[in-house]
């Protein structure tokens, strides 16, 4: 089997992605998180997260990047939003950036996509100047603390997370940049 770490290819998204991101974020996050939560809460989660508008601002925004992952045919096959100067509970360091969402499409994963997206995450941040990458995750998403702690990352707090009317709690984790 082909590592497809080595293969997966990195893009930075531009403006005209916005309509792609919007429908490939909200079709990944409902895959991951769909199945565990209630369908009214999901449904009014990714109407105010995920729209056409709200992914082209991301894009655009310059204390952010928006990663692709791109697989041997040219398809999207995972994507990574970082932004720097944000700061969770418990994040030290003087200069943070956030993995504000990092996901592979169920069809790859376990096939280092994560991983490749993780490394343009820390290099990203780390062309920014930063000293600690940090990311928030859903306490009840073992396989990805799995993946983050292997990444090296630590838990460092705790925060909410509203998911429609559902109030969830994320662990905060961080890993040094230095």
């Amino acid at each position: 089997m082909t590592n497809t770490a080595q293969t997966t290819q990195l893009r930075r998204a531009t403006a005209d992605d916005a309509r792609m991101l919007a429908e490939f974020a909200a079709r990944l996050f409902e895959d991951t998180f769909g199945p565990d939560n209630d369908p009214e809460d999901m449904r009014s989660y990714l109407a105010g997260s995920f729209s056409e508008e709200k992914q082209r601002e991301e894009i655009e925004d310059p204390a952010g990047a928006v990663l692709f992952a791109v697989g041997p045919a040219d398809q999207t096959i995972g994507y990574a939003v970082i932004r720097r100067g944000t700061r969770g509970d418990g994040v030290n360091g003087e200069r943070p950036a956030e993995v504000n969402r990092i996901y592979a499409d169920r069809a790859w994963h376990g096939r280092g996509v994560g991983a490749a997206l993780m490394k343009g995450c820390v290099e990203q941040a780390r062309a920014w100047g930063c000293d600690v990458l940090w990311l928030a995750v859903w306490e009840r998403n073992p396989r990805a603390i799995a993946f983050y702690e292997k990444s090296g990352f630590r838990k460092v707090g705790r925060q909410t997370f509203l998911l429609g009317r559902d109030v969830q709690h994320d662990d905060v984790m961080e890993r040094s940049l230095s």
